[in-house]
Parts: C-alpha cells; sequence; structure tokens
C-alpha cells in the first residue's frame, strides 16, 4: 500500500487566462463548481483541488481520471474503481491524498485565532484538558480538530459520526465500525495544522509532492 500527497499554495489569483484554461481541462459536469463561489480563494482552491486529483489519478495510471467521478449522499468524491483519495484545503493551501490500497482522509486547517471554547462539546475529557493545558491552546485546538475530521473523512460519513465519540488523544489505532484506522500528523506545512488517516496496517510509505499552480 502506498500514500501519496500532493499539494499546492497560492497567494493571488490566477491569470484569468489560466484559470479558464484549468477550468477548461475539467470534464463538463465539474466546471460550474469552481464558478459557485463568492470569494476567488474558494474557487481556486476547489480548481486546484481537482488537478492535483487529476495529477494524483495520472501518476498512479488511473486513465479514466476525473470522468468517472462521483459523489456519495454525504457528498464525498470517490471512483468507480479506481484509487481511493480525499482532499482538504485552508487559507491558501490545498492538499490531496491518494491511496492504492485502502481508505484515507486529510484535514489541513490554517492556524488563526477562534472562539475554540464554543467547541468544547466536541471534544472528550482527555482531549479538552490537553487542549487547555497546552503552552498553546490555539494550535493544540487545531491538531485535535484535524484528527478528528481526518478520521471521518475517510470513513465517509462526515459529521454523520458524532466527534465527541472518537478520542483522538493519542496515536493510537482508532476502532470504529469494524474498521481499524491508523492516525498520523502531517508536519511539512508552517502556519498549520494538518492529519490523514488510512485503514488497516502496515504502515505504507507516504510520499509527498509540493506542485506549484503554474505547474498543474
Amino acid at each position: 500500500m502506498g500514500l501519496h500527497l500532493y499539494s499546492t499554495e497560492f497567494h493571488t489569483p490566477l491569470p484569468d487566462d489560466s484559470f479558464r484554461f484549468l477550468l477548461g481541462q475539467l470534464p463538463p459536469a465539474l466546471r460550474q463548481k469552481p464558478l459557485r463561489f463568492r470569494r476567488w480563494e474558494d474557487a481556486h482552491a476547489n480548481l486546484l483541488g481537482k488537478h492535483l486529483l487529476r495529477l494524483a489519478l495520472e501518476d498512479a495510471g488511473y486513465a479514466a481520471g476525473l470522468d468517472h467521478l462521483r459523489y456519495t449522499p454525504e457528498d464525498k468524491p470517490w471512483l468507480a474503481a479506481g484509487p481511493n483519495f480525499n482532499i482538504s484545503h485552508s487559507g491558501n493551501r490545498v492538499v490531496c491524498l491518494l491511496s492504492t490500497n485502502g481508505r484515507v482522509g486529510i484535514d489541513i486547517e490554517l492556524i488563526h485565532p477562534i472562539a475554540f471554547e464554543d467547541f468544547q462539546t466536541q471534544f472528550t475529557q482527555n482531549e479538552w484538558s490537553a487542549i487547555r493545558g497546552s503552552a498553546s491552546p490555539t494550535d493544540a485546538f487545531f491538531r485535535f480538530w484535524t484528527a478528528k475530521e481526518s478520521l471521518i473523512k475517510a470513513d465517509g460519513r462526515g459529521l454523520g459520526i458524532p466527534l465527541l465519540q472518537l478520542d483522538v488523544s493519542e496515536y493510537q489505532p482508532i476502532p470504529l465500525d469494524g474498521t481499524i484506522w491508523q492516525l498520523r500528523p502531517l508536519d511539512c506545512f508552517p502556519g498549520y495544522a494538518a492529519h490523514y488517516t488510512f485503514e488497516g496496517s502496515p504502515e505504507p510509505g507516504i510520499t509527498i509532492r509540493h506542485i506549484p499552480p503554474t505547474d498543474l
């Protein structure tokens, strides 16, 4: 089993002709969603996320590409007879994680001031004590938050799984409805908190590739 992480970062809008070119490379069914966002950052993140996935699929030898992209009732994208993958974005960073065998989830969040006390009901007592006792409670909050989010995204049911039921205070195998999940942090994005989750064992290798938007 191998895990392949692709990431890109943008700080300014792409030139209009570049944006239109990338949009035109998507299958017709996927071209409208980036245009529905009011914020240019969200439009770019959606568009670039699809192109990270396109590149990941090409590298994995999946010839059908994005043409067979489908969505579950929980709005999780998936590919029939294709690799499992997950996309996340926050701030100016977009990441796509692809697995050649087994389900995966990834979540990234820009660390910023937040009234995290409002989210106390989403954390176990162990997690909340660790957040409150941390030298940087905001950083700790986002670490735990991305850990939980990556897990529920890997499972596929999203917020259909109450976050309070998941204790991620230690990086131990996490059983959930008959599946054993492994949780790992990603420390390669300064200013962000990020985690990924994969199914089963043994520990897979992970490759990380950073790609400028102009190279997509």
